[in-house]
């Protein structure tokens, strides 16, 4: 879940989103131009607020001219659409349409549902599970909780590091995989708990490994606490996302969840990759 702020753009320009997972795979084999243009509309799952042109074209890193053409065609076909009061541009209806339309014929969220409400419903919580791709992790289905709703929640997060289902499923990649992927990874600080140090983090994931489960202790948002623990393919073995419980620090103390949460959590986690087909 991700805090509900507005960045300092004049003072101070974000990164740019990891292209194709930081690299271009095989050139000839892909249309660079629809790859960057898709990239462009992924941004949009990162803030609610929308962007402006600018920060459009620093976020992908593209020329503003090249941001004009990418938006205008999204707007034309609604994909996108520009606030005439604000002038920032957002999600428009033809986007949400489409991901309604997915999410109500996915199997993925289909055997997924009853599960994550359940376990919501049995214990009160906030349950959030996300895939990995492309060094992020994607939302693929919510329960919200009466708690975390003043929350702004994420829809996928390129920074792994702060939240608890990125670093449930960064833990359990293969040494080389996870190493390079650290490497990598722009380690923003979303509060002052944030883990930025790259050894911290390393440590922090053998925590994770040992425990089973990651700890969220404010380092997203302050008053937001999680835990996480990673699904994994049956057939390959291979992490392939987590699942998270969700609460704010004006219900339990991160101890307390612990203690009452950490084992529904990973027998949760196992029910979920027992019926991923992935």
């Amino acid at each position: 879940m991700q805090p509900d702020q507005s960045f300092l753009w004049e003072e101070q320009l974000p990164p740019k989103i990891p292209f194709l997972g930081g690299f271009v795979k095989g050139k000839g084999s892909i249309s660079e131009t629809l790859a960057k243009g898709l990239v462009l509309l992924d941004l949009f799952g990162t803030e609610d607020t929308g962007f402006t042109l600018r920060e459009i074209a620093a976020r992908v890193g593209i020329s503003k001219t090249s941001a004009h053409r990418y938006v205008s065609t999204f707007c034309e076909q609604g994909y996108l659409v520009r606030d005439p009061r604000s002038g920032l541009y957002q999600l428009g209806v033809r986007t949400l349409a489409l991901a309604q339309s997915i999410i109500e014929k996915s199997e993925l969220v289909r055997v997924v549902k009853p599960l994550v409400d359940e376990a919501a419903q049995r214990h009160g919580l906030h349950v959030d599970v996300g895939m990995l791709a492309n060094d992020s992790i994607y939302l693929i289905y919510r329960r919200d909780s009466k708690d975390t709703r003043a929350f702004r929640s994420f829809s996928y997060a390129s920074a792994l590091h702060y939240l608890a289902t990125g670093k449930a499923a960064m833990a359990f990649l293969d040494q080389e995989t996870l190493q390079q992927l650290v490497a990598r990874l722009d380690l923003v600080a979303k509060t002052e708990r944030t883990l930025t140090d790259r050894q911290a983090l390393l440590d922090d994931l053998k925590q994770v490994q040992t425990l089973g489960y990651s700890r969220n202790n404010e380092e997203s948002l302050p008053g937001l606490i999680a835990i996480g623990a990673p699904l994994f393919s049956l057939r390959t073995t291979a992490v392939i996302g987590a699942v998270s419980f969700d609460s704010s620090t004006a219900t339990y103390s991160m101890k307390e969840f612990e203690r009452l949460f950490a084992g529904h959590l990973v027998e949760l986690a196992k029910k979920i990759s027992a019926v991923v087909s992935l």
